[in-house]
Parts: C-alpha cells; structure tokens; sequence
C-alpha cells in the first residue's frame, strides 16, 4: 500500500520541474548581497564594514570574469539550451544585468554613509577640491615627486589606436576639443598607492584618491589642449581559460600561455564614472560592448582596492578584536608521539592551523621519515609549507607535490613556487589532464620499530597559512592503517596512471563520491521520518543531489543544511520541500568546511570532504570524502553543526522564491561562540 502511495506522490509532482530550481548566477548574486549586509550591519566595527565592500567588489570582479563572461561566450555560440532551472543563457544574462544594478545601487548608498560615518572619527576621504590648503600643497608636491613620472599618457588618434588595456585596469579617459586629438587615457599605475596619505594632526588620517589627484593636475599630461570632459573607466575581460591539454607538450608553458591570453579577453563589462555622452558611446564602439555591459556608477570605481585602506588605518577600535587560534595542548609534545595513538579534528581559525605546519616541518627534519606526499592547491605567498618541502628534499627524502595550477586566480603563484621545489628536487605533479586535483592531502611516510608507519592529513580547506585565520575549515589527523593505505592509493593515482582505486574507508570524484552521497540519502529516505540529514557546504547545485533532498523530504526526513554560498535548491515548498531548512552563515570568518552528518538509523555517519555537492566536484575534480568513525571526533562535528544551526546573528534563511531573510532576534553569533567553545570542550 505505502509503495502505490509513492508512486501516485511521485506523479503528482515532476522533480525535473524547473520551477523547483534556483538559477545558480542568481543565487550568487544574492550571497554577494549578504557580503553586502555585512557592510551595512551597524554591529560590526567600522572598518570591517569598509572591508565587506572590498569584498563584495572583489567577489564581483570574479563574477563577471568567468561567470558571465561564460554566459556570453554561449550567447555567442547560439546555444539556447535552458539550465535546469529553466533559463536560457540570454535570461539569465539580462536577469543578472538587472540585480547587479540594483545591488550597486544599494552598495553606493552604503559606501556614502560609510565614508561620512569615517568622518566623524577623525578619518577623512577626500576629493581634492575638498582638502584645505596645506594638504592640496603636500598632495601637489606627492604628485610632481612620485606620481608624475610613472605616468604615462597615451593620445588616441588617428596615428593612435586605442589602447589594448588589461582587464581590470584603472584607466582615465579625457575628451578634448582639438582637431588633431581628440581623446587621452591615462592607466592609473599599480604601483601607487590608491589611497595617498596626506596628515595634517596626529590624531586625523587624510586620505586623497590617487586619481582625483592626477585628474587636477591632468593639464600638465595634455598641454595645450582644451579638455571638454574627463571620466575614469574599468574594463572587465573574459578571463576563464580554456587549456588543450591533449595537445599541450608542457602543460606549464600552456598555462603560462592562457595567463598572458586572460589579461586581453573579449571585454564583458565597462563601469565608468562621470564623463559626457560622447565619452560613453566612444568607449562602447572600442570596446565592442552593449548597454546593459555598461555600468554608470556615481562613487569611486575599483573599490576592492579598499583593502589596502583597512590594512592602513591602525585603528584596532574600529576592527574586529584580534583573535589568537587556540593551540591543543595535545601537540605540545612531539607530533608523532601524539599522532601514533590519537586522531584529531581540528578546526580553524578557532584552534590553530599550526600543528598541520609543525608536522610538516618536523617531518623535513626528522631522519625517520622517508617520504613526503601532499597535494597543493593554493598555499599562498612566502609559505612555510613550501619551505618545509623544500627542506625535505635537500636533505634527500623523497617528497612529492601534487601542484593544482589550474587553480582559478592562483595560477601565477602556483608556476612561481612549483619551479620553484622542481629546482629543490621536489617530483612536482601537475595532476590528471581533465580534471583538477582539489583534495586535500598529506601524507608522511616514517621508518619506526614495527616498520613503517603512515601520518595522514585530510582537509576541507588550502594549506594556506593565511586564509587558515580568516577561512572556517575542517582538518583530519590520524595514523589509522588503513586511511593511510587509501591515501596511499590515491597518491598513486595522482602521479602514476589514473584508474579507479579499490579503497577501505575513502570516496573520490570523480568515482564515487556522488553515488556515496546519494547513496546515504536515500538510506535517510527509506528512515522518513526517523531520518535525519544536516549537511554543511559552500555551495549546493548539483540537480541529482537536490532531486535526492526532495524525495527525502517528501518522506518525512528533517533536512538542515547550512550553505554559505550558491544553493538551487528550493525548501519550503508544500509537498516538496517542507521539511527542508537551509541557512547562510556570513560573518567575521568565511565558512568554508564541508561536514555530512546522516543519522543512519542511529549509527550516525559523519563525514568531511574537500568537495562541495556540485557538478564540477562530482565530475571535473579529485575530490575526498572522508568518513569519521572515532566516536569523540564524530561528537565534536556534530556539535559545531548543531552550534551553527543555533546562529541568528549572521545566519539568513533561505525562502522558496530565492530570497534570504533574518531571524527576527539576532541573539546567537556561532562564531562568536566557537572561539570560546574550542577552549572549553575536551
């Protein structure tokens, strides 16, 4: 009787309705309004608020790069496909132009009140009409010793074609009245600082946009013309790349290739500021772009460049009280003593990312071990870890770098320092041709009494020393044989020939840690409603997944998932999706880890992984999913879930029209609570 139920429930209601999906641009469109949020929350100190501008800025200078610049490039190629939402490229294009102008808008009135509110303690913003006397001399006298001689003004005519400029340069464009010339640009220099300090009392800060200061003195740039109209402009460019890799000899030289090609994509979006119609149309015909890739903004343009402001101004009043992560007394004795009888999960930034370094480094030095193996997917600048693999090698281990440099943005960096440990005699892999290497994975190979013995690290975050501050991560430590073997394997895998390893305990992509996900799913859905499933990830998109989460929910099984990001799916929805809840934690820290827990029928399964539940995981990378099976550890996930399921301080709750919403009493900051809760449990 109850499987005829199902199926008429299952005829009902068409799961493939497109009416039951979030377009995943318009999602992340509105988790950039939450980074917004941030910004207009008058808890948060006032700088920090600067600084959540700086990152809505950035976020979209990346949006409009590979996202919509991947849109248009399907508009191009006349594909009228609709996503499984329901829109077809040119909706979603249009429906994006929409909500990023209104998100401007928003993000302007902010920016306004903000530098008023700066005002009022004693730091001040300027535009040089507004600096008084003294401060114009010292800006007048910065701008003839340091900004004039690196500029360089470029004339447009007919001898000069417009400049190729790269993508995301800060440019000023100048309209004259001449026959022989009629426009100029001027690249603003990287070099200089954006924000040029001028003080004038110890306790005020003044502070003068460097492009203010060269549009006052943009007479001495042109002389002898007569200048009609001046406005600054930023072009953002197509700057995903696509890599041959079949044909590729060197896939680094490729790389290095496709770097050069992205600074000069095909242009995707224009924001200007100021400037007469003629300067508008100009810049529209030379950059081959419509109106709605034209953005007109009435504040600064390139405001991420903001956080060079946050890091100036010492004023530890109007910022985030400093946090010291919290050191487990476990690893103050020797880190494989601990390691040899304990696992641990520990959970930056509010316990210390050290220990993951410190066994790195004692590893280098320790005339035990035989073998280094991790994969590196971004490390950052001047890492410690980098030079730990470094240290190993010239001391004659053998250590092996698995390096992503198909990491998005990161590419660069990542040549740097893999040429780098090549030349130190590191084996540097460049991973798997068509897929990215995104696992998180450490392995150490020591030579003990018994023989030889495996210390593991599995993360859900980058061995970055410095996004492990700022970046709320999952980290595994565990010398447990037969985790061990399987990473073992899978470092086989990534340097030898790819095939499908036959592993205990661990899940890949693109093998099987999709079927595993659904897999546990559906166990919850054959509970109903004694099934449980709460799920923690940046973003949820993969329509078989949330197919799966709806036939769940339709069996009665509580859902609660926290996603920071991108979600398509919908809760909410009678019949569907009601017993589904999703939430957004935006705050002080970026929530970054990936914890599953599924009740299991009381066994309670709890996992972390390097993989969000979206296709690109499932499919285009080497991803982990990692189980957790120590009954302590297992405990600890589970509280930090039920901990950030408690937040309304910085949790929004995902509605079924797409929109985010707060509690109405915001009295429990889960990231708050953490930096005290690590030091408190056992």
């Amino acid at each position: 009787m109850e499987s005829v139920k199902k199926k008429e429930k299952e005829k009902e209601i068409n799961l493939n309705n497109p009416r039951l999906y979030i377009n995943r641009e318009l999602s992340w469109l509105e988790f950039n309004r939450r980074v917004l949020e941030e910004a207009e929350d008058l808890n948060n100190p006032l700088l920090e608020r600067l600084k959540f501008i700086a990152i809505f800025f950035t976020n979209l200078d990346e949006f409009f790069m590979i996202r919509v610049a991947g849109l248009k490039q399907m508009v191009s190629a006349n594909i009228n496909k609709p996503s499984f939402d329901g829109l077809t490229p040119k909706e979603q294009l249009k429906r994006i132009t929409q909500k990023t102008k209104q998100l401007l808008r928003e993000t302007e009135l902010q920016y306004k009140k903000l530098t008023s509110e700066l005002k009022k303690e004693s730091i001040y913003i300027h535009k040089y009409s507004e600096l008084p006397k003294n401060l114009k001399k010292k800006a007048d006298k910065y701008f003839e010793e340091f900004v004039y001689p690196v500029l360089t003004p470029l004339a447009v005519d007919l001898t000069h074609p417009f400049p190729h400029l790269p993508s995301l340069s800060f440019n000023i464009i100048v309209e004259m009245i001449s026959e022989d010339l009629k426009f100029g640009v001027i690249p603003i220099p990287k070099v200089l600082p954006r924000f040029i300090k001028l003080k004038e009392k110890e306790k005020e800060e003044h502070y003068l946009y460097l492009e203010d200061l060269i549009i006052h003195h943009i007479e001495k740039l042109f002389p002898n013309q007569e200048i009609r109209s001046i406005a600054t402009f930023r072009v953002t460019r197509d700057a995903d790349i696509i890599i041959q890799e079949d044909e590729a000899d060197d896939l680094l030289e490729e790389i290095e290739k496709g770097l050069r090609k992205r600074r000069f994509g095909k242009p995707v979006r224009l924001e200007i500021n100021g400037g007469s119609e003629f300067i508008f149309n100009f810049l529209k015909d030379e950059l081959e772009i419509k109106d709605y890739d034209i953005y007109k903004l009435e504040v600064p343009l390139n405001l991420s460049d903001l956080w060079s402001l946050y890091k100036e101004i010492d004023r530890p009043d109007l910022k985030f009280s400093p946090y010291v992560p919290y050191y487990p007394p476990q690893f103050n004795i020797d880190i494989f003593n601990a390691l040899k009888s304990h696992e641990f999960i520990l959970f930056p930034p509010y316990e210390s990312f050290d220990p993951i370094v410190e066994l790195i480094e004692e590893a280098a030095e320790d005339p035990n071990v035989l073998a280094i193996k991790q994969t590196l997917y971004r490390v950052g600048k001047n890492s410690p870890i980098v030079e730990a693999l470094s240290k190993a090698a010239q001391k004659g281990k053998e250590v092996t770098a698995v390096v992503e440099i198909k990491a998005r943005f990161d590419e660069e960096s990542n040549i740097v320092w893999a040429k780098r440990l090549e030349e130190e005699g590191v084996h540097v892999i460049y991973g798997i041709p068509g897929l990215k290497t995104h696992a998180k994975l450490l392995m150490i190979v020591r030579k003990e009494e018994n023989g030889i013995k495996r210390y593991v690290h599995l993360g859900t975050g980058n061995y970055n020393v410095e996004t492990a501050k700022i970046y709320s991560d999952v980290s595994y430590l565990t010398s447990l044989p037969e985790i061990g073997e399987d990473v073992s394997k899978i470092f086989n895998v990534l340097t030898g020939y790819f095939h499908p390893p036959n592993l205990s305990k661990l899940f890949i992509s693109p093998v099987n840690l999709k079927s595993k996900i659904l897999e546990m799913i559906e166990e919850e859905t054959k509970l109903g409603k004694e099934g449980r499933i709460i799920a923690k990830m940046n973003s949820l998109v993969d329509p078989d997944v949330i197919r799966a989460l709806y036939k769940a929910s339709q069996e009665g099984v509580k859902i609660d998932l926290i996603v920071r990001g991108i979600c398509c799916l919908r809760p909410g929805i009678k019949g569907v999706s009601e017993n589904i809840r999703v939430i957004s934690i935006v705050g002080k820290y970026l929530e970054h880890a990936r914890i599953f827990y599924f009740k299991a029928d009381g066994e309670e399964k709890i996992f972390i992984s390097s993989a969000d539940w979206m296709p690109r995981n499932f499919h285009r990378r080497i991803e982990t999913l990692v189980p957790i099976e120590n009954f302590q550890l297992k405990r600890k996930l589970r509280d930090i879930l039920e901990i950030q399921l408690r937040d309304t301080a910085k949790a929004r709750i995902l509605m079924p029209d797409g929109s985010y919403i707060r509690p109405k009493e915001r009295n429990f900051n889960s990231q708050e609570y953490f930096e005290k809760w690590v030091r408190q449990i056992k």
